[in-house]
């Protein structure tokens, strides 16, 4: 099966794929974080601006729209519930709806934008770099080893356990063809615990070929990184652009 699901368009030949992995995670970074710390209050204006310069981003990046539309669709149930949450407790705590009325409305846009930025903002680095050379460029950034190496670990086990479900789905549907209609549950479950036990003792036999091969509990790159002059003038670029838009306009 194909191991692509984080960074599919990875492999793409663009500016921004070709900008040092540590820059992007620092450009990424400080933009959500200008962009989440907007006030409630904050002039829609703000986020038009927000919209329109990671709109440029992304079109330079020759990521898909539509591949971005459906990694953004993945979380906005979470987004909506976030939005509507807060000014839910708005309004819990007023005894007048009338006054807190616009309030309510324009806070939870504001959450949403800001969310919606957000993801954005993360789906484009995550899809413009793999995710060996992100974790590899976290770990130039000082990020505790450990988060890292778990990181990494998780992103191939988990595409083993998909592997694994595949299979076993595959086999399931061979031995009991159209849809089944009595013991639904019990045949799930016999196969999520079949999923687990082969899960399981691949894994093990995984770590143990690691560990005969001197795995120390870090993974290395042969590649360097070394960051341009273009490597730091664009990211910061991008950066002081969204400032101007927070503190000048």
């Amino acid at each position: 099966m194909k191991h692509d699901f984080i960074d599919k368009f990875s492999h793409l030949d663009s500016p921004v794929h070709r900008l040092d992995p540590r820059m992007k995670i620092i450009a990424v970074l400080a933009g959500i974080t200008i962009i989440v710390t907007e006030p409630l209050t904050a002039d829609l204006l703000h986020f038009l601006l927000y919209s329109a310069l990671i709109t440029a981003v992304v079109s330079i990046s020759q990521l898909p729209v539509a591949y971005v539309l459906k990694r953004l669709l993945i979380v906005t149930p979470f987004i909506l519930m976030a939005s509507l949450f807060y000014p839910v407790s708005l309004l819990l705590g007023s005894d007048s709806l009338e006054k807190v009325r616009d309030e309510l409305i324009m806070s939870g846009v504001i959450i949403f934008l800001k969310a919606t930025l957000a993801v954005v903002l993360l789906v484009l680095l995550s899809s413009t770099e793999k995710f060996h050379r992100l974790l590899m460029a976290f770990r130039k950034l000082r990020v505790p080893v450990i988060i890292t190496t778990v990181s990494a670990l998780l992103y191939r086990y988990v595409f083993l356990i998909a592997d694994e479900t595949l299979k076993t789905t595959r086999a399931r549907e061979s031995r009991t063809p159209g849809r089944l209609r009595r013991g639904r549950i019990r045949a799930y479950g016999n196969q999520v615990a079949v999923i687990f036990i082969r899960s399981w003792e691949r894994s093990q036999v995984i770590y143990k070929s690691m560990m005969s091969r001197g795995f120390t509990g870090e993974f290395y790159d042969i590649n360097t990184m070394e960051a341009g002059l273009i490597d730091i003038v664009l990211p910061l670029l991008f950066v002081a652009l969204l400032l101007t838009v927070r503190i000048v306009i």
